[in-house]
């Protein structure tokens, strides 16, 4: 189970009395006896949050993190827990980490997650308890990832939050209080985003910052002429849907996961080049079998909409359980929600979805890890397995892991690629020798090879070859797609996989390696950096030469190197500032990281980078929506971040989302996503500082998209389910709609 790509809610809401105190500003001053909030929603969910209104108190339960429950901690709940001193309430809203609440006289209050100024209390920084927002009187509220809106009594759209792609208002920088969005119409209700917000007035659709169809134009507020007749509106990652007075639905953005649902694969743009493929192109569609809607709701990657006659609809992403039809495929039209025929209201979150019945009552379904969608039935399963290894070294791929010393390299898991080198292509869940290699000197995991370094400076590498992983000729540079059709058929495993070890000709002078997923890079004893396969890069090409540089760390999409002194110097992506020189810039130079002039080590994970200096601080920057970086927020970071309560660290290891070091007490702890038990059995579903993954000593340390090893110098110790046989029993998911009780 994957934590959503992007967080994104969705709250919809209706205009307060326009009549009444036309032409007043709204100030602190103004009577609550003279201003009455309209009504709006009763729900709120955020990922891994739910709040709920009754009798105009607020229940919130799941994920409590970043105190966004709103109940003086940071504590997880997993049944509803009444928010103290919060009474009046008429509407919620919630974004990814945060929750407000718009009270009967026009206050709006937040709390959670104030790290780009969402709560809107002029301040950064956390608030577990409801926060005031500065100078606001709203009639309606909506809320977005990391940004909040709202129309004040007089029709005025103000934003606050983050604002790096315009989607609070001009400017680019946050929004620490609420301001007008220049430009925005005199709205009737708001959608909101996580890059984009939305205003509806008379039927006309207008958005700012990065909508569904705006492709890095002006960010400025612009009209949609293509979903005009709109009588409501709701926005999602990259869609936006309208429902119009006829009751269709129409939906703009790529559908790449169905969303759209109109029963039609994604357009695709000409490739950008011989060996690229086709990105998805946004489009207009309506929604199929769906003539009698009362409203929409988006989530991440799928949708749902409420008939008129009270049942539920919904398409899209579906791996989750989102869509509550007991299964976890997805559809590309919508589907009937099991066994919900009187639905009043409909709320979404980023892979999970609550409706409330024409009774009162409360049902949830969709993704469930911190029991946000119900009583969890089972707890996440963290195994463990110990190989008596006498290892000076460890490596973690997808679904295998090795270990080595001078005494020679063994490997166990998934052996289906022959990435085990043992010249089988099946499964050991014992450690097993690797034959015909030298003295190692380092061994590196990716998703499915695996390479070695031998003492001499050769490189040696075995597993999958099906982009070029082990820089052979005459092997395939990727999966075959069709433009139309999707991927095409693959040859067998056996004629694109090489099960023994075999080397990687002319590299003999190799001082470091480096692998993510598929592709891996080598440092060389002159500085020069090269790379097999970066996707459409010719192998070994040379990427370029970093003085001095000892060792190198691969991401996703941007490499790094640490040179002898201590400098590290970054290149290749960078929207979420994972190169480290204070931008969100890529760049196909290699830029120095901020600040940092003492690194040690290095460990780079799928969007994020980290660095343990000489006096044992850890610092990462980049992406931090799981967590990774450790310093107790979400944020991304463009330049390095010192993490929270480690003190002094010994070693670093880091893959997709998850970040590792070993401790003072050379104890294991880790911090961000643990979807897979990879935190230890105190991560639960992730956490964004360092928790104890594990209390026994440990030298060395190794980590995986779903599984983390440790060595004590006699015994190697793994734990997560990535290196388990065992299928995944989906405790996190809840894919029929399941009740809610609230006190």
């Amino acid at each position: 189970m994957r934590l959503p790509r992007l967080a994104i809610l969705l709250v919809l809401a209706a205009c307060a009395d326009r009549g009444r105190d036309a032409g007043r500003d709204p100030s602190p001053g103004i009577d609550d006896a003279t201003f009455t909030a309209a009504p709006g929603p009763t729900l709120a969910l955020g990922v891994g949050h739910t709040c709920a209104l009754a009798r105009g108190e607020v229940f919130c339960w799941g994920y409590g993190g970043h105190g966004q429950l709103g109940l003086g901690d940071r504590d997880d709940r997993l049944v509803p827990t009444r928010v103290p001193d919060l009474a009046d309430v008429v509407a919620l809203a919630a974004g990814t980490w945060h929750t407000c609440a718009l009270r009967r006289g026009g206050d709006v209050l937040c709390w959670g997650d104030g790290s780009l100024g969402q709560l809107g209390d002029g301040a950064l920084g956390t608030r577990p308890r409801p926060s005031r927002v500065a100078e606001l009187r709203a009639a309606a509220l909506a809320a977005g990832g990391s940004h909040t809106c709202a129309i004040d009594h007089v029709r005025k759209v103000l934003c606050w939050g983050s604002n790096h792609r315009g989607e609070s208002g001009p400017g680019g920088a946050p929004l620490l209080r609420p301001a007008v969005v220049p430009g925005a119409p005199a709205a009737d209700a708001l959608a909101v985003g996580d890059a984009y917000a939305c205003a509806l007035a008379g039927g006309a659709v207008t958005c700012w910052g990065v909508d569904p169809l705006r492709d890095g134009r002006d960010p400025a507020p612009a009209p949609l002429p293509a979903l005009r007749g709109a009588v409501s509106l709701a926005a999602g990652a990259d869609h936006l849907c309208v429902v119009t007075g006829a009751g269709r639905v129409l939906c703009i953005g790529t559908g790449s996961e169905g969303q759209l649902g109109d029963g039609r694969p994604p357009e695709l743009r000409a490739p950008r080049g011989p060996h690229a493929i086709g990105l998805p192109e946004p489009r207009r569609s309506e929604v199929l079998d769906l003539a009698d809607a009362a409203a929409v709701a988006v989530g991440d990657d799928f949708a749902c909409a409420r008939r008129r006659s009270g049942a539920l609809a919904c398409w899209g992403e579906n791996r989750d359980g989102q869509l509550g039809d007991g299964a976890r495929a997805r559809r590309d039209r919508p589907g009937p929600v099991g066994e919900i025929a009187d639905a009043v209201e409909l709320v979404v979150g980023s892979a999970h979805a609550c409706a409330r019945l024409a009774d009162g009552a409360l049902r949830c379904w969709g993704y469930n890890e911190f029991a946000q969608a119900g009583e969890r039935s089972r707890e996440p399963a963290t195994p463990t397995a110990t190989h008596a290894l006498a290892a000076t070294g460890l490596a973690v791929g997808e679904a295998h892991a090795c270990a080595w010393s001078d005494g020679g390299a063994w490997c166990w898991g998934d052996g289906a690629y022959g990435q085990l080198g043992d010249g089988a292509r099946v499964r050991r869940d014992v450690s097993t020798p690797v034959p015909d290699l030298g003295r190692v000197r380092e061994l590196v995991a990716g998703a499915r090879h695996t390479c070695a370094l031998e003492h001499g400076g050769t490189v040696m590498c075995w597993g999958d070859d099906t982009f070029g992983q082990l820089a052979g000729r005459g092997v395939p540079t990727g999966e075959p797609v069709d433009e139309h059709t999707g991927p095409l058929p693959l040859p067998p495993i056996e004629a694109r996989s090489r099960p023994r070890p075999g080397p990687v000709d002319g590299l003999a002078d190799v001082v470091d390696l480096a692998t993510y997923g598929h592709r891996t890079c080598a440092a060389r004893s002159d500085g020069a950096i090269v790379c097999w396969h970066a996707w459409n890069d010719a192998p070994l090409s040379q990427e370029r030469t970093i003085a001095g540089a000892v060792e190198v760390a691969v991401g996703a999409a941007h490499t790094c190197a640490r040179t002898a002194a201590g400098a590290v110097r970054c290149w290749g992506a960078n929207h979420s500032g994972r190169l480290g020189d204070g931008t969100t810039e890529s760049r196909p130079d290699d830029v120095a990281v901020r600040g940092l002039d003492d690194a040690v080590a290095l460990a780079a994970g799928r969007l994020h980078t980290c660095a343990l200096r000489r006096g044992g601080e850890v610092v990462c920057w980049g992406d931090g929506l799981m967590g990774q970086l450790g310093d107790g927020s979400r944020a991304d970071r463009a330049t390095p971040t010192a993490v929270l309560d480690l003190g002094r660290a010994r070693a670093i290891a880091a893959s997709e989302d998850t970040t590792c070091a070993i401790g003072q007490a050379t104890r294991v702890l880790c911090w961000g996503a643990g979807d897979a038990g990879q935190l230890g059995p105190a991560g639960g579903g992730g956490r964004f500082a360092p928790v104890v993954a594990r209390a026994s000593a440990a030298t060395r340390l190794a980590v995986g998209a779903r599984t983390a090893c440790s060595s004590d110098g006699e015994r190697v110790t793994c734990w997560g389910e990535g290196l388990s046989p065992r299928a995944s029993r989906h405790w996190d998911v809840i894919a029929t709609p399941r009740a809610i009780a609230l006190p």
